[in-house]
């Protein structure tokens, strides 16, 4: 179904992947809803607040003063005129030590005169009289009084008398207040004589027959406006407040500095220049523009704005306070209300990838002890399927299923090792690594077959019994089969205490002879190193020719070997060794083929029984390099006596042969050939003599 396998591992992981960040994903995005909307909740409810703790504080500064207004002319509108000055200074007197909000309080009269008492910065209060007619008339003079703070009115510290022209009549707050009809708010304007800008709430005095009998003032200074503005906090934290007066200008503002008349001329300042920074910003935004344009009454507009890389809060709301339209605002830190709730939702958005990276690692290591344990049991089977059997323990797993499984496999394992023991299983290996199931039938082959059997072995497994020969036995074999393997050999069957192998089948090998030759050799040098080397003299036969290779056996039991003329030739060259003494013979086919890495000695040309065409046989004195040199030099006086024999000059022959038993004393063949030769001699061969020697026993 599916063109390409999908990981257990990866799938494993990428399900708890998309689970666990579809899950945290949902979850942040709920939490993230959640604190977006209680912050805008919060931010409303923080802000409205706000709004409403500067507009407030506003109107009740503005009030504070409007109310006295309005108790000051009752009082003195209830007295006589020749009494109104006097009276004005009691009220007045009272009303500044009750209200810190007021800056003065004044009575205006209409011949021009007046009174003032005011508060000074350092609390005490100074009265300030010019009275133009009557017993008291001070005109053209104004009397100054002043007290201490707290003191009596008639305790008086000291008493000036200066000149001046200032007359209430020219002033804004007396003529608005005639206009009006109850409480009139005036402009900002210059406060006489030290220009301190002031708002002043005025109530006009009317006589019984509608005449002007005076104005009654009470003014508070943009400068306390701001002061309380600069003192305004909220949950703790500071605000930064303002009041506008949109025809104006700023009439005040916390942090500003205070704003002085130039001459008598009072220019508000915008609050694009206005100190703080942040007001100054605010007043460039233009959503604030906006907002100023389209706010109504009783509505609060908020604006989020950044200043130097911080986040602010504005907001700002009408005031609508005797006639006058106002607005009120103020700017706050967002960080400084809203920073813990931000830093508790990132610390939240962060615990929560925490965990999601918590749970991720849980669902590796989830996928990679599942997966793992699998895959190596996957690789496990493949390596059984192959027919090795070696020892690698399965990882450890807390799985149950998964350990039942690696219990049967090294049950399995064992059982198919100890199978192994009776077939040759790298043969096994070859002949089912290209995963196709083995059916009967072979093919023909060029292959280079060796044969081995040990001299005498019965009578020597005889002597030392059964158990020693198991043991003896197997390390023999063990020890010769591993060097055939070495050389890319494969060892077909064990035959009693002999072996046959063959070389490219059924992998190829290139030099298959030369292989076959060089096995025999390490073979017959490392039997030489065994225990009992003595009794373990090994011969080795070795022939290559085509023969048929492959399946063999009945349907349900195969046994894969090598058939032919040219097996059973080899096994014949193993036993002729017999005849001749020698270890390694090989055929004429193999000696040719065998190249040039190997020291040899042509020994004879025979017929093996049961065939009719003779072969030059060979035997293989070991590897070029390592053949000590009197066995090479009798070697090369053997061939050359062989030579003479077969040119029928056994005289000759003779010589030779005895010069080789010259220098190496014990060989068998050289004494074979020195007696044949010396028999020609003496009776000379038929003349159709070929110098085949036929073997009489298989």
């Amino acid at each position: 179904m599916f063109p390409q396998k999908i990981k257990l591992r990866v799938t494993i992981f990428v399900g708890v992947l998309l689970i666990t960040t579809g899950l945290a994903a949902l979850l942040l995005l709920l939490n993230w809803l959640s604190s977006a909307r209680t912050v805008r909740t919060f931010t409303r409810d923080l802000l409205d607040p706000v709004a409403h703790q500067v507009t407030e504080q506003t109107r009740d500064m503005l009030d504070s003063a409007a109310s006295a207004a309005e108790v000051a002319a009752a009082v003195i509108g209830d007295v006589p005129a020749e009494l109104r000055p006097n009276a004005l200074d009691v009220v007045g007197s009272a009303l500044l030590s009750s209200e810190r909000a007021l800056a003065y309080v004044q009575l205006g009269l209409p011949d021009g005169g007046w009174v003032r008492i005011t508060r000074r910065d350092d609390g005490s209060l100074e009265s300030q009289r010019r009275l133009v007619s009557g017993p008291e008339a001070t005109a053209p003079r104004t009397i100054i009084s002043r007290r201490a703070p707290g003191a009596p009115r008639t305790e008086i510290l000291e008493r000036l008398e200066v000149d001046d022209s200032y007359d209430p009549r020219t002033r804004p707050w007396y003529a608005g207040a005639r206009d009006a009809n109850g409480v009139f708010l005036t402009d900002a304007y210059a406060h006489f004589p030290d220009d301190t800008i002031v708002v002043t709430a005025a109530v006009s005095l009317q006589a019984q027959d509608g005449a002007d009998a005076g104005v009654v003032a009470v003014a508070i200074t943009l400068t306390d406006l701001a002061e309380m503005l600069a003192r305004l906090r909220v949950a703790g934290r500071p605000i930064r407040g303002f009041v506008l007066d949109p025809a104006q200008g700023t009439l005040a503002a916390a942090g500003a500095a205070p704003i002085r008349a130039d001459g008598g001329n009072v220019t508000l300042p915008r609050l694009a220049d206005t100190d703080p920074p942040v007001l100054r910003a605010l007043a460039h935004n233009p959503e604030f523009q906006t907002t100023l344009q389209t706010l109504k009454p009783n509505t609060t507009a908020s604006i989020a704005y950044v200043v130097d890389g911080a986040r602010q809060l504005a907001v700002v709301r009408p005031i609508a306070v005797h006639g006058r339209e106002w607005v009120a605002g103020a700017v706050v830190a967002e960080d400084d209300f809203l920073g813990t709730i931000q830093r508790d939702i990132t610390r939240s958005i962060l615990i929560s990838l925490g965990i999601l990276a918590l749970f991720l690692a849980g669902a590796a290591l989830l996928a990679k002890s599942i997966a793992g344990p699998l895959h190596a049991i996957a690789v496990e089977t493949e390596h059984l399927r192959r027919f090795d059997f070696s020892d690698r323990p399965l990882p450890h797993t807390v799985f149950e299923e998964i350990a039942d499984v690696n219990g049967v496999f090294g049950s399995l394992k064992s059982g198919l090792r100890g199978f192994g023991k009776y077939v040759p299983l790298k043969l096994v290996q070859e002949l089912l690594a290209d995963g196709t199931e083995p059916v009967l039938g072979g093919r023909s082959e060029e292959l280079s077959i060796l044969f081995s059997d040990i001299h005498g072995f019965t009578g020597f497994s005889e002597e030392i019994g059964v158990a020693d020969t198991a043991q003896v036995l197997g390390d023999y074999l063990a020890g010769i089969a591993g060097i055939v393997t070495d050389e890319s050999g494969t060892v077909d069957k064990y035959i009693g205490d002999g072996m046959m192998a063959f070389w490219n089948a059924p992998r190829p090998v290139a030099d298959h002879a030369e292989r076959a030759v060089i096995a025999a050799i390490r073979c017959r040098d490392a039997i030489a190193t065994m225990p009992r080397a003595e009794r373990l003299r090994t011969r080795f036969g070795i022939h290559t020719d085509r023969v048929i290779v492959g399946n063999f056996g009945a349907p349900d039991r195969f046994d894969y070997t090598a058939i032919g003329d040219g097996v059973n030739l080899a096994a014949r060259l193993e036993r002729v060794n017999n005849e001749y003494g020698t270890a390694v013979i090989a055929s004429d086919a193999t000696r040719r083929l065998a190249g040039n890495s190997i020291a040899w000695r042509r020994l004879d040309r025979i017929a093996v029984k049961g065939k009719r065409l003779p072969t030059e046989i060979h035997e293989a004195l070991g590897l070029v390099g390592s053949v000590p040199g009197n066995i090479l030099a009798a070697a090369a006086e053997y061939e050359a006596g062989l030579d003479a024999y077969f040119a029928r000059d056994f005289i000759r022959a003779a010589e030779h042969f005895d010069e080789s038993l010259r220098l190496r004393p014990d060989d068998t063949a050289a004494t074979i050939l020195r007696e044949r030769a010396v028999a020609y001699a003496a009776s000379p061969p038929p003349v159709d003599w070929d110098g085949v020697e036929v073997m009489a026993t298989k």
